[in-house]
C-alpha cells in the first residue's frame, strides 16, 4: 500500500536476506518527534568525544576504524584539508557527523562513469561537486536523512554529492537516497593501452583554484582506459528536493538471466520512485556468488554483464536475493513456491530464467 502522511514519519525496516514474510514493518521512536529541531553545523572540537561515541556504537565499524575515522573528522578542520566536517545536532547532541570533500577529480568520473546521461554538467558550476567521504546518523534520524543532505549541499554551497563504493567499503544508510551510475565500459579487450593518439581537454589558464583547494582523487587518470575499481552514486539538490515515492510493492523476479537483471537495474534507476519490496530468486543468488571467475564456468558467463559490472551493481544491498529454485506458481492466490516448501507472496512476477538446458 502506498505511503500516507503518518507513514512518512515512520522508518522502513530493511528486510533481512531470507525473509519470506508478505508485509513490511515501519517504527518509530519517541525522540524523532524533535526531528524539527535538528541543525547542521561545521564541526568543531566539542563535538569530537560524540562523534567518538557515535562510531563507536555502529556495529558495522571495526575496532580500528573509529580512531582512524576521528583522524580524518580532526583533520577536516584545518583549512589545508582535502575534506570538510559537518555535525547535526538536536538539543546539544550530536545525533549524525559528514565529511566530505572540497572538490572532486571530475574529468575521471565522466570518462569511467555514464555521468553525464544523470546530470547537466552546463547547469552546475565546475567547483559544485564534492564527495560524500564518511557518513555515520543515529538510526532514530535516519528518515531526516535527505533533509541533512540538502543541509550538506547548502552549507558547503555544492550543487552534486558523489558516493565511491570499493570491495570493502560498508554500505552506510545514506546510500537508499543515491542514485547508482553504470560504469563505462572501454571498448577494447586488451590488457595493454591502445595505441592511439589521446585528445587532452586543454585547461583554463585563468583558473588557479586547483593550486589552492585540494582535489580529490587528483592522482588518478582520467584517461589510462582502465575500469574504474569502484562503484560510484550520486545524488543533487534538485533529486533531494524532490521526496522519493516509496513503491511497497511485492514485485518478485525469478531468475538471474541477463533480462532479470536488465529488469531489476531499471527499476532501480528510476530516480524519483524507491523500490522496497524487489526479490530475485535463482539457484546459487547471483553469477558472481558461486562462480569464481568468468573462466570457472563459460556457461553461466553473461554476454551482457562482466563479473565486475554485476559486482558493482549491488544488487544484494538493494534488492532481496534468495538462492533457491521455484517448484510451482500459485496464481490464484499469487505465491511462490520454493523447492524447501516457503511461500514466497507476489503482486507482480517476472520469469526471466534465461536459456533452459
Amino acid at each position: 500500500m502506498p505511503e500516507n502522511a503518518l507513514l512518512g514519519k515512520f522508518t522502513l525496516v530493511p528486510k533481512t536476506m531470507n525473509n519470506t514474510l508478505s508485509h513490511v514493518l515501519y517504527l518509530i521512536h519517541r525522540d524523532y518527534l524533535l526531528e524539527q529541531d535538528i541543525q547542521v553545523t561545521r564541526t568543531n572540537p566539542d563535538d569530537y568525544e560524540q562523534i567518538r561515541d557515535l562510531l563507536f556504537s555502529n556495529p558495522t565499524v571495526t575496532n580500528d576504524s573509529p580512531e582512524l575515522t576521528m583522524g580524518m573528522f580532526k583533520q577536516a578542520t584545518s583549512a589545508d584539508s582535502p575534506w570538510i566536517a559537518f555535525s547535526a545536532r538536536v538539543e546539544e547532541s550530536v545525533v549524525a557527523a559528514f565529511l566530505i570533500s572540497k572538490d572532486v577529480n571530475l574529468d575521471y568520473y565522466v570518462s569511467h562513469f555514464h555521468v553525464q546521461d544523470q546530470i547537466l554538467m552546463g547547469e552546475h558550476d565546475r567547483k559544485g561537486h564534492s564527495r560524500l567521504v564518511y557518513s555515520i546518523i543515529n538510526p532514530i534520524f535516519e528518515k531526516s536523512t535527505r533533509f541533512l543532505m540538502k543541509e550538506l549541499l547548502r552549507l558547503s554551497d555544492k550543487s552534486s554529492l558523489y558516493f565511491e563504493i570499493q570491495t570493502k567499503t560498508v554500505i552506510p544508510t545514506i546510500f537508499h537516497e543515491l542514485v547508482h551510475i553504470r560504469s563505462r565500459r572501454f571498448p577494447h579487450f586488451l590488457d595493454r593501452k591502445w595505441d592511439h593518439e589521446r585528445y587532452d581537454p586543454a585547461k583554463d589558464e585563468n583558473d588557479n583554484d586547483d593550486s589552492v583547494i585540494p582535489v580529490d582523487g587528483k592522482e588518478r587518470d582520467p584517461l589510462d582506459e582502465n575500469t574504474a575499481p569502484f562503484a560510484l552514486c550520486f545524488s543533487t539538490k534538485r533529486l533531494m528536493s524532490e521526496p522519493k515515492i516509496l513503491k511497497n510493492s511485492r514485485i518478485v523476479v525469478v531468475g538471474a538471466s541477463d533480462t532479470g537483471i536488465s529488469f531489476v537495474e531499471a527499476l532501480l534507476s528510476i530516480s524519483y520512485l524507491h523500490f522496497t519490496n524487489i526479490t530475485l530468486i535463482s539457484p546459487g543468488g547471483l553469477p558472481h556468488h558461486h562462480v569464481p571467475d568468468k573462466k570457472g564456468n563459460l556457461k553461466s558467463y553473461s554476454t551482457s554483464y562482466t563479473f565486475e559490472e554485476l559486482k558493482k551493481l549491488m544488487l544484494e544491498a538493494r534488492i532481496q536475493v534468495i538462492d533457491s529454485r521455484v517448484t510451482d506458481i500459485d496464481r490464484s492466490d499469487k505465491n511462490v513456491i520454493l523447492h524447501d516448501g516457503k511461500v514466497i507472496p507476489y503482486d507482480t512476477l517476472v520469469l526471466t530464467m534465461g536459456i533452459q538446458d
